[in-house]
């Protein structure tokens, strides 16, 4: 299984089913994909939710990337449910499994919090900080604009943050918010 087919997948069945933009191109989706790649280094937890997956530009090169993690791919759109499990299954990828409905829901129903919760480009990020600020998982990994980032950096006891710029890109960033114990600050 490699990423390359992950892409190839991604774009036939895309033709069929609308699930990214019609203009994307394997360079457009590998630029994506390079843009998730970035946080390869910075999950510290045995499993990552992904927060609307949508077309598994986050979660699934990551659970490619990361054969002995466990990936949750969370999604409320049927037609891109439909599509992970289908994803999941062709390329044989054991370690990540699709849940259907919000990712609030998900959280609530489920203690994960050794867990790192990631996302790119959701609509409601103070919504996943949350999770980090009252402890339901460990770490929360975003790819977003600045101006979303800035509605979550408030100061909080026990929460580590740190940005980290995108090469090339503007309009967006890496966050990560971490919880930290008071002994390693």
């Amino acid at each position: 299984m490699s990423i390359d087919a992950f892409v190839d997948f991604l774009l036939a069945y895309n033709q069929k089913v609308n699930l990214v933009s019609r203009q994307s191109t394997r360079a457009s989706l590998g630029a994506l994909i390079a843009e998730t790649m970035l946080l390869k280094d910075l999950v510290s937890t045995p499993l990552l939710v992904d927060a609307g997956s949508g077309g598994g530009l986050l979660g699934i090169p990551l659970a490619i990337s990361f054969p002995e993690k466990k990936f949750i791919l969370v999604e409320t759109i049927h037609k891109k449910v439909v599509f992970l499990n289908e994803a999941l299954r062709s390329l044989g990828l054991g370690n990540a499994v699709v849940w259907e409905g919000p990712v609030q829901e998900f959280m609530h129903r489920h203690d994960r919090g050794n867990s790192t919760l990631a996302a790119r480009g959701f609509p409601a990020v103070e919504a996943l900080a949350e999770f980090v600020f009252r402890r339901k998982v460990r770490e929360l990994l975003l790819i977003s604009s600045p101006d979303k980032i800035k509605k979550i950096q408030n100061t909080v006891a026990n929460v580590r943050q740190t940005r980290y710029n995108i090469p090339s890109r503007d309009n967006l960033v890496i966050f990560k918010l971490e919880n930290v114990s008071r002994e390693t600050r």
